[in-house]
């Protein structure tokens, strides 16, 4: 297991139960979302899950050739015939048993081999699922500031609109405009007035979904503090480094290659019935009615069972056992196209993510100096767009944090598909120099 992963696993599952009844702070940063989760949330739960039958399987597999122990009480009743030295009618008897394998020639071997393959398959995919999850809480966290942004852009246009309708009902009442100029204004301000709602209710909805993916669904936050992405500055390495990281380090590859090495063994495991198995035995028993030397009280023996013919079992499970193997090697194999494919789409993505930010950034700087125009322009009392000039400043500032928050979850999703980090956008990022020179200590 990375080292990487270590933090998340402190985050998200060592987290203990009191973590999970805090009440969440006001305002609510990323950084507490992500340290604040509930490990009992039915995705880590489903991952634990998991775990806990591979390693229960492992268990079944190393108890296979264990030592055991039966004891038989049989209490019988029997008319014995005339000619018995003995004329009770009590039989009882009772025999201890012990039967220990000494060796199976495979079978156990691969079993071992196939179950902790199994758990190691499972290990990996749960790493995968405890930072997709992290992951799945920053998209949450930023959907909800962006809501809000979404909201006041809105209700500004509301705003606007509302005040430029009573400025024509005025004009109309004076015969001024005429009737479908207000009924237009109208229009659009309906236009607007709903468009607002359905901002708010996503600010509802939003927060609701962020505490799902908290596992706190009855403690809905309420404030959030806009996080400083400090891993949106990385430098982008090329797509060939990024690719040979994701198929020797990504999670769920790894999951899938040890899920084929565990097929492989179950199939070895299955060939192996055909083969003898030797066993030790012993017995301790105890009679009720003896016959001289007919009855021991003490057994020891050795025993070697050889399969002679199983009516085709032993074919019919192991061509069960290729037939998975050959799904897992399937699985593998398309795992690789849409791992490659979506490690070029997410790095197409920061580039344009990139020129993207350059973008907000300039078109910010405008909307902001557009504002102070207008808004010198009101102050002289001459005709002005003040209004629609803070709706776009608002929407500039929408498309920054947008922009900005694509970016973030880009790089979190390009460091899930290269098994580099735990996705932390607050850190200088996993592809840093400071980074990668941990990453190779």
């Amino acid at each position: 297991m990375s080292r990487r992963i270590l933090p998340l696993l402190i985050a998200l599952c060592l987290s203990g139960p009191a973590g999970a009844d805090a009440p969440l702070p006001s305002p609510l940063t990323l950084e507490a979302a992500l340290a604040l989760a509930d490990p009992a949330h039915p995705r880590l739960a489903l991952a634990r899950a998991g775990l806990d039958t591979a390693l229960a399987e492992q268990r079944l597999a190393n108890s296979r050739t264990d030592l055991e122990l039966g004891l038989q009480l049989n209490p019988r009743w029997v008319e014995p015939n005339d000619l018995a030295p003995m004329q009770d009618h009590d039989d009882s008897r009772a025999i201890l048993h012990a039967r220990k394998t000494l060796h199976d020639f495979g079978r156990t071997r691969h079993h071992l081999a196939a179950a902790e393959s199994a758990v190691q398959s499972v290990t990996w995919e749960q790493d995968h699922v405890l930072a997709d999850h992290r992951l799945r809480i920053m998209q949450g966290f930023f959907e909800v500031l962006l809501a809000d942004l979404t909201y006041t852009r809105d209700n500004e246009a509301m705003a606007v609109a509302f005040v430029e309708l009573n400025r024509l009902r005025e004009r109309h009442g004076l015969g001024q405009v005429s009737d479908i100029t207000l009924m237009a204004q109208e229009s659009h301000y309906q236009t607007a007035r709903l468009q607002r709602l359905a901002s708010q209710q996503r600010t509802r909805i939003t927060r609701q979904r962020l505490a799902a993916l908290l596992g706190r669904p009855d403690q809905v936050p309420g404030r959030l503090r806009t996080p400083a992405l400090a891993g949106n500055d990385q430098e982008l390495p090329d797509v060939d480094t990024l690719w040979t990281l994701a198929r020797e380090h990504n999670p769920r590859r790894r999951s899938l290659q040890l899920a084929v090495e565990s097929a492989t063994a179950r199939v070895g495991a299955q060939r192996a019935e055909r083969r003898p198995t030797l066993s030790a035995e012993a017995q301790a028993a105890w009679w009720q009615r003896e016959f001289g030397g007919d009855r021991n009280p003490l057994a020891m023996g050795l025993v070697l069972d050889i399969p002679l013919y199983d009516g085709g079992r032993v074919d019919a499970r192991t061509a069960r056992e290729q037939a998975g193997l050959h799904e897992a090697r399937a699985r593998l194999r398309d795992f690789d196209l849409s791992l490659r494919q979506a490690v070029l789409e997410t790095w197409l993505e920061i580039q344009r993510l990139g020129i993207q930010r350059e973008q907000a950034r300039v078109q910010a700087d405008y909307r902001d100096l557009y504002l102070d125009r207008s808004r010198s322009l009101y102050e002289m009392e001459v005709a002005t767009d003040l209004g629609d000039a803070m709706t776009w400043q608002s929407e500039a500032m929408l498309f920054t944090a947008g922009t900005e928050f694509q970016l973030a979850l880009a790089w979190a999703r390009l460091a899930l598909l290269t098994g580099q980090a735990t996705a932390d956008p607050l850190a200088p990022g996993p592809f840093s120099p400071a980074a990668v020179r941990e990453e190779d200590s």
